[in-house]
């Protein structure tokens, strides 16, 4: 009888074992990142792991990110992030950052989105600015992140904000529209350093990043 309640003992024990290590395998097992050319409307209702660079990055007055992901494969997914979870983000998102999402697929008017469960289904690996030196006509209509000192600041037509970056010798005009210079822009002078994320546009043939949205401006502290 001893005998029988030992083995059941340890029968009990080995498979509290083997659960325990089922589930550390399940909760270390990275989830393998899906190509995102490959998703189609059959993913729909699953769950997948996206690897992509942020090539457009949109602000929702109610607080929601709305991102757009690319990766080498050369697809391109949206992906909501709902305030709730922005709100719990340990950083920022900025663009071109490169930005790992595991979620479920779902279609929102004829476009596929992949949402994130939560936040911490979401991993942010900063990319570095581009040096001014590097951009050129041949940037137009690109997506880039900067970083300078603002050697002139000043108000052109109706109140729109035209900063001059600076670095290692080489200017670039930033403009900031009206609309958004009143729109929460932190407050910057002449002499902080910045770190800005837009588009590159031509401007009487002239080379200038354009800001689409004032969370896209940064002020670098202690540079």
């Amino acid at each position: 009888m001893k005998v029988e309640v030992n083995t059941t003992k340890l029968s009990l024990i080995c498979s509290l074992v083997g659960l325990v290590a089922i589930y550390a395998a399940a909760v270390t097992v990275r989830p393998k990142i899906t190509p995102i050319a490959s998703l189609n409307e059959s993913f729909i209702g699953l769950r997948v792991s996206v690897s992509g660079q942020v090539v457009d990055y949109r602000d929702h007055k109610e607080g929601h990110l709305f991102l757009k992901l690319k990766d080498k494969s050369g697809g391109l997914v949206n992906v909501p992030i709902f305030s709730r979870t922005r709100s719990q983000l340990e950083e920022s998102i900025e663009l071109l950052d490169i930005v790992e999402i595991t979620g479920e697929v779902a279609l929102y008017q004829g476009e596929l989105e992949v949402i994130p469960e939560g936040a911490k289904h979401v991993k942010i690996v900063h990319t570095a600015p581009t040096k001014l030196s590097e951009i050129g006509k041949e940037n137009a209509g690109a997506p880039v992140k900067v970083q300078g000192i603002i050697s002139k600041r000043e108000i052109v037509g109706s109140g729109n904000l035209v900063l001059t970056l600076e670095n290692d010798g080489n200017r670039l005009p930033v403009f900031v529209p009206s609309w958004i210079a009143e729109d929460g822009l932190p407050e910057v002078h002449v002499g902080d350093t910045v770190r800005v994320d837009g588009w590159i546009q031509l401007y009487n043939g002239e080379v200038e990043l354009k800001l689409t949205n004032a969370s896209h401006l940064h002020l670098v502290e202690d540079a």
